[in-house]
């Protein structure tokens, strides 16, 4: 084989890289035309060098060279390159490459291997050449130099005069036949089909030790740019290294049984039970229509009103969903931004709570409703059917689980399914998105219905329905008092199944949200779930004279509490203008397209939705059966932490339990060298406990690693309480009370201008600013036309107003 040199990368020919000094464009033209596929060495054109005078122009001698301008340099290049291929082609005749060579498929190869050697430099090219043939190279595929390169990095080389037959198959026949020993010192052939179609076929791999080529993509290729560019090597072994997991889990299993969370993190609306029908139903109508119909329904641009959660620096008022459910008159648009906007958000939210419950509850309650008589009893009390679909899809994630075989076409059994729809409107399109479902126009009212035969009526009792799951997202801010709130909780209890059934409420995540959830869990605790202390409820509205007592009901709060005392953050109960500090957690979505288009948004795709959320369960009490302890005892237990517990040792599960620890209610703080919790713990109280470094090196790590909503189960070093912000010093809000100080100022303008207009001709009497603040405490010191006041002046007069307020409020 011919060893050649190309000029593209290699050694520069002695005519060429002069040509090229002298002039930039014609350099880059030149290389081009002499790095062509062909490697050739080409003769030095002849120019003239004589020594230039400090004048431009040459010195005129008669035997001088007339010089050539670009373009005769160029074809003159050009003629001595068609001379070179003539000089190529009797070389190859003398050294009778092509004799040698018998096969023409391996001198294309050769041919094409050999092309390719342009693209590298020597410290590249002799690696490659290593990686193709190992220790046996051919004939010309190295020069001297890299020859000698070669041997002081892997050795003496084995130059081979023809080309092996394993490296190139001689028959195409017998390229396609596998043998194997038989046992008895020979080979037998063996049978197989090539699945891999004739233009998919893998690179053949010389070292067998290497993985073959992969296709470069473009995220590939721009890297590779940007390493040239930068002179570096893109090292794709560490990134491999990197990406294989570590041996153990760096993660605590308690801390994984305790993350608030669903897999993946991101919700993704599935494509065929609900964005692919909502996107049908709303391709009959135009996009404009249902936009300006969600615009003016849920509080213009970014839908406010909607399941999202305006920020607090909107000062936007904490509405109610103006839609629901139950509601008996919707218009056939009202009905499609229902299923647009409100659908996704009820999802996402319910999602999370049901991935919550499934952990907390454990396996072997989800499978004993899937398993049982009929399958579960699910009730959509408030949500149009988006809460039955999150239900299906946990389900059909357990079932998957359950049964590995289970065909994915196949059904699952769901079990009975009812919704609350008061429209027809929402009621058919509903109905499209879920199957085997039952449609109600209105809850059942068990409250007001007899538990027993009575003198008036001896026939018995009618039968009631009763659910195993019930969800009821969004619906208790409709409802404008607090009574009518309470009454539709006790409803919603009454209609669970006294064995074990489950109640999920959700509202949305800001002040007035929490604070309707903390009221329905305060009178849960006070007249229906037993707690230890507890236990029973007496009623003085309705028999005075001699106190109705009744016996509560076994029963627990599962999430998000991990305890049953007074919410510490709900004390004082009800409304406070103000409130700061409230119980809200979040989960992540992925935005539908017919959403983003109703919204106008062109990019952010995802949205955190906030919202606050109860999860209680009727006739089971895992305290009672478990021996949970949720006091200021456990709360101890947490803080010194669990890392060394043992969970295959059942002494050690009897210690421990996910619903004794404490939650964390704010998103984790997480400092250089540090990490601060706020927790709300089991007994009832809100905390911040820090875990440093110097902790633990796991615990260190889990808490790095902590979410907005996880429980803890790793202790900490330093706990403190943590002062809640529950309600405004003043029992006012922002807005009210800025209209306050508006309202008193334009009062203290218009007694001015009365003042002055009566009292034009007497002569004002002044005071000392401390004297008028002493004769009313609440009067602003007037400033006079034309006076400057300085600023520590002005802090020190409101300050002295605050303090005369605070004594004339006291007294």
């Amino acid at each position: 084989m011919l060893r050649s040199r190309v000029c593209s990368g290699r050694t520069p020919v002695r005519g060429v890289s002069r040509l090229a000094s002298r002039d930039a464009s014609l350099r880059t033209r030149t290389a081009s035309i002499a790095s062509g596929s062909h490697a050739i060495q080409l003769k030095p054109v002849q120019y003239s060098t004589r020594k230039r005078f400090s004048s431009t122009a040459a010195p005129a001698e008669s035997d001088s060279p007339t010089p050539l301008n670009p373009v005769d340099r160029i074809n003159a290049l050009i003629e001595r390159i068609n001379e070179n291929d003539d000089h190529m082609a009797g070389l190859m005749e003398e050294l009778e490459v092509l004799d040698e060579v018998e096969d023409m498929e391996d001198f294309d190869y050769m041919k094409e291997f050999m092309s390719t050697r342009g693209e590298y430099t020597t410290d590249t090219w002799v690696p490659y050449v290593r990686q193709q043939f190992r220790d046996a190279i051919p004939e010309g595929v190295l020069n001297e130099e890299e020859l000698r390169l070669y041997t002081s990095l892997y050795g003496e080389p084995v130059i081979l005069d023809d080309i092996e037959e394993p490296m190139l198959a001689e028959d195409e026949g017998d390229a396609d036949q596998l043998f194997r020993e038989d046992g008895q010192g020979g080979w037998e052939e063996v049978e197989y089909r090539e699945d891999v179609e004739a233009g998919d076929e893998t690179p053949f791999v010389y070292d067998m030790d290497a993985a073959p080529e992969l296709e470069e993509t473009i995220a590939m290729q721009r890297t590779r740019e940007v390493a040239e560019q930068l002179g570096g090597e893109v090292m794709l072994e560490q990134f491999e290294n990197e990406a294989v997991p570590d041996a153990t889990p760096r993660m605590h299993p308690l801390t994984q049984g305790g993350k608030f969370q669903t897999d993946p993190r991101t919700v993704f609306l599935p494509k065929n039970a609900m964005t692919g029908p909502v996107s049908v139903i709303l391709s009959e109508v135009a996009n404009k229509h249902v936009a300006e119909t969600a615009r003016r329904l849920f509080g213009g641009p970014g839908l406010p009103h909607s399941t999202t959660v305006a920020p607090p620096s909107a000062g936007l008022p904490q509405l109610p969903i103006p839609l629901h459910a139950s509601q008996s008159q919707m218009s056939g648009m009202e009905a499609n931004a229902y299923l647009s906007v409100l659908y996704p958000g009820i999802y996402a939210s319910t999602l999370s709570v049901l991935t919550e419950v499934r952990k907390r509850l454990g396996t072997e309650w989800l499978r004993n409703l899937i398993t049982q008589e009929g399958g579960p009893n699910v009730l959509d009390a408030s949500g149009a059917g988006a809460g039955i679909l999150a239900w299906r899809d946990v389900i059909r994630a357990e079932y998957e689980v359950m049964v590995p075989d289970h065909p994915k076409e196949a059904p699952v059994p769901y079990g009975r399914s009812a919704v609350l729809t008061g429209s027809d409107a929402l009621r058919l399109r509903a109905s499209a998105l879920l199957e085997n479902t039952t449609f109600l126009p209105r809850l059942p009212d068990y409250l007001h219905v007899r538990d027993a035969p009575t003198l008036d009526d001896s026939r018995p009792a009618p039968k009631r329905k009763q659910y195993d799951v019930i969800i009821a997202p969004h619906s208790l801010l409709g409802f404008e008092e607090d009574f009518e709130r309470k009454e539709h909780v006790e409803k919603l209890w009454s209609l669970l199944n006294p064995d074990g059934g489950v109640l999920i409420l959700l509202e949305k995540g800001r002040q007035k949200g929490f604070e309707a959830i903390s009221g329905a869990r305060e009178m849960l605790l006070k007249r229906y779930i037993a707690s230890p202390g507890s236990e029973e409820y007496t009623n003085t509205i309705e028999s005075p004279n001699s106190s109705a007592t009744t016996k509560k009901e076994t029963g627990m709060i599962i999430a998000p509490c991990t305890n049953h005392s007074t919410c510490p953050m709900h004390n004082p109960a009800g409304p406070i203008p103000g409130r700061r500090d409230y119980c809200a957690f979040e989960q992540r979505y992925i935005r539908p397209d017919f959403l983003q288009r109703i919204m106008g948004a062109k990019d952010h795709n995802h949205e955190d939705v906030k919202f606050s959320y109860l999860a209680v369960q009727r006739g089971v009490d895992l305290r009672q059966e478990h021996g949970i302890q949720q006091s200021k005892e456990a709360t101890d237990a947490a803080f010194e932490g669990f890392e060394e517990i043992d969970e295959a040792d059942p002494e050690s599960q009897a210690k421990f339990h996910h619903l004794s620890l404490p939650r964390m209610v704010f998103p984790p703080l997480k400092r250089q060298g540090h990490v601060i919790m706020d927790l709300c713990t089991p007994a009832g109280k809100i905390e911040r406990w820090t875990v440093p470094r110097s902790f633990s090196r796991q615990a260190y790590r889990d808490a790095r690693k902590s979410h907005w909503g996880d429980l803890w189960a790793l202790g900490a070093k330093t706990s403190i309480p943590r002062h809640l912000k529950l309600y405004d010093k003043r029992g006012e809000g922002k807005k009210e009370r800025l209209a306050r100080r508006a309202a008193t100022k334009a009062a203290q303008q218009e007694e001015e201008d009365f003042t002055g207009e009566n009292n034009a001709g007497e002569e004002e009497v002044e005071f000392d600013d401390e004297e008028r603040v002493r004769a009313d405490p609440l009067q602003a010191p007037k400033r006079k036309r034309g006076q400057n006041i300085p600023s520590w002046k002005k802090h020190n007069d409101k300050k002295k107003m605050r303090q005369a307020e605070r004594r004339q409020s006291a007294e």
